[in-house]
């Protein structure tokens, strides 16, 4: 008798073990998702975790590892289709292809952009659609549903939230333990808590056996932000990136251009760059040599929290909440080119040269609010998890708010000028509100 083998593509991940990846090999195959092995998941982490060099390709086959594994349930409970199984899995696969090189850090480049060129989509998903539609013929060639891949693309169907739910998404699964590992070296419980995950009424949730597992998970994302994600040396890195790529479009480079490099494009643009400015940046990163802070600026109830580590060369000022949020909101503050124009006022007044200086705004405030979680009880209710644990979120509210500061740099050799003249630059900052 003859046989007919199947053709299979198995790849080996260190957390997952074995995926089987042969059913959708053309959505793999092709240049746009294959360039995600050049994009860094947590961008120049690697530089503070050596070992943190893990790409947006191996995190996209862990997304749709997982949802795969999520949806073999979800139809077995008659809560999606077959059909919609196997597109929310392609979705799965795709969800982060449209990000750009250290994805969120550049991102604000676009607002360079005039205005009747600007989307109010994040970059990302911009640049995921655009693909997304030159990819029709293949997606549908594996039996998508590309009316709902696109649906699923634009958030537009709740069934995207089985991936991208802020809480119980799978993608949010997949890189909270993936940087978990190549990180801090822990791995939270998020395979027993997928288990208990639910798709009711349009809704995700979670089983209310579960209750403790999803809080804990959120436990572990503050931990990882503390230690990961919201590192202010990983801050202080971004910006220099930021300013790089800021020269770059002033150099003539679009800002699409810039969005389509992978991140090992980007720094080679850095190290082959004319720009003086570009090429001082570029040497001092590689050389481990960052600028460090001078002088935050955050809420005042944290003030004392921080106070032990103030010194002659740092100085830490608190506001009350409403001056503080008008001058992080001011858009001298949230715009590239206007902050080039205040680290040069910032040197000036500290009388040191204006490419020392390096302003750091907040991380995306909105990564860091927390969002309820939605609870299935036996009696087929679905109520929030706040209801259970109200102290909880206001914690994880709290600490998002001590992480929502202005930061005032230099490099090492002129920060003590810097701290010097920390009184006349606080009131510098203060006049923008005025």
């Amino acid at each position: 008798m003859k046989f007919c083998l199947p053709d299979q593509k198995i790849i080996s991940d260190p957390l997952l073990g074995l995926i089987n990846i042969s059913e959708f090999l053309p959505l793999i195959d092709v240049p746009e998702f294959q360039s995600l092995a050049f994009k860094y998941q947590l961008g120049l982490a690697f530089l503070l975790f050596p070992s943190a060099t893990h790409t947006r390709k191996q995190h996209c086959f862990g997304a749709y590892q997982r949802t795969k594994t999520l949806m073999r349930y979800w139809t077995r409970n008659n809560m999606v289709t077959k059909d919609q199984a196997r597109t929310v899995r392609a979705y799965a696969l795709y969800h982060d292809i449209g990000h750009g090189p250290f994805s969120h850090t550049v991102e604000p480049l676009f607002d360079l952009l005039p205005k009747s060129k600007r989307t109010a989509l994040r970059a990302d998903d911009a640049m995921a659609l655009e693909i997304v539609r030159g990819l029709r013929k293949k997606i549908e060639s594996v039996g998508v549903d590309f009316k709902l891949f696109y649906d699923l693309c634009q958030h537009k169907n709740p069934l995207y939230l089985a991936v991208h739910d802020k809480n119980l998404g799978m993608e949010k699964f997949d890189y909270l333990t993936r940087d978990a590992f190549y990180t801090v070296n822990e791995v939270p419980g998020v395979d027993y808590l997928s288990r208990y995950v639910y798709f009711i009424d349009k809704q995700v949730v979670v089983d209310e056996q579960a209750m403790d597992q999803a809080r804990s998970i959120q436990a572990f994302y503050i931990k990882m932000s503390k230690h990961v994600y919201l590192r202010k040396k990983s801050a202080i890195i971004q910006r220099l990136i930021q300013k790089m790529a800021y020269e770059m479009v002033k150099d003539g480079i679009s800002v699409n251009d810039i969005w389509k490099m992978t991140d090992f494009g980007l720094l080679g643009r850095f190290e082959l760059s004319k720009n003086p400015l570009i090429r001082y940046y570029y040497s001092r990163l590689c050389s481990g040599q960052f600028p460090k802070t001078a002088m935050d600026f955050k809420y005042g109830q944290f003030l004392q929290v921080d106070k032990y580590r103030e010194d002659k060369t740092m100085h830490i000022f608190g506001f009350d909440e409403e001056t503080l949020n008008s001058m992080l909101a001011h858009p001298a503050i949230t715009n590239l080119q206007s902050l080039a124009e205040i680290e040069k006022k910032v040197a000036r007044i500290a009388k040191i040269p204006s490419e020392m200086v390096i302003v750091v705004p907040p991380m995306s405030h909105h990564r860091f609010i927390p969002e309820d979680i939605k609870v299935y009880g036996r009696d087929g209710r679905i109520v929030k998890l706040s209801d259970f644990y109200p102290d909880h979120f206001a914690a994880m509210a709290e600490y998002g708010r001590s992480h929502h500061l202005l930061r005032i740099c230099a490099f090492a050799e002129y920060r003590d000028q810097l701290s010097k003249a920390s009184e006349k630059i606080k009131d510098y900052f203060l006049s923008f509100i005025r």
